[in-house]
């Protein structure tokens, strides 16, 4: 049981993974940077008081969505054990089942980048362009 889970669920995330995903990040991403990033350098780039405070409430507000949405993918896989284990399997429940797993994957992947934007867009072009330094070590 605990192998066809498992095996299960390296199916779903592999159907998961969005059409750019490779063994490199997309080359977008480079305009981006991580909240850790940003804040294990706020030094460094002079990252304001405001700034910070904006930054913090923002990574709360998304964690605080996505962990419901990663509950509803958990509830999911549940769903989807339970069916393919069935004889004969449901197609059309499994395949719904599926599909509610990638829906809810893909609002996570849309909050984690609207965060991404709104970091970027939260900092001055001296401070990305220190990061973009500090980022690929030149």
């Amino acid at each position: 049981m605990k192998r066809s889970l498992a095996a299960l669920l390296a199916l779903v995330f592999a159907l998961a993974m969005p059409a750019f995903a490779e063994d490199e990040d997309p080359e977008f991403l480079k305009h981006f940077f991580a909240p850790e990033l940003v804040l294990k350098n706020a030094s460094a780039i002079q990252l304001s008081k405001e700034q910070r405070t904006t930054l913090v409430r923002d990574i709360g507000q998304v964690t605080g969505s996505t962990t419901e949405m990663q509950l509803t993918m958990l509830d999911g896989f549940g769903a989807i054990e339970e069916l393919s284990g069935a004889n004969p399997v449901n197609e059309a429940a499994l395949l719904d089942a599926i599909h509610e797993v990638l829906l809810a994957e893909m609002r996570v992947k849309e909050a984690h980048m609207g965060l991404l934007v709104r970091v970027r867009n939260l900092l001055t072009p001296d401070q990305r362009e220190k990061l973009r330094k500090i980022r690929d070590g030149a």
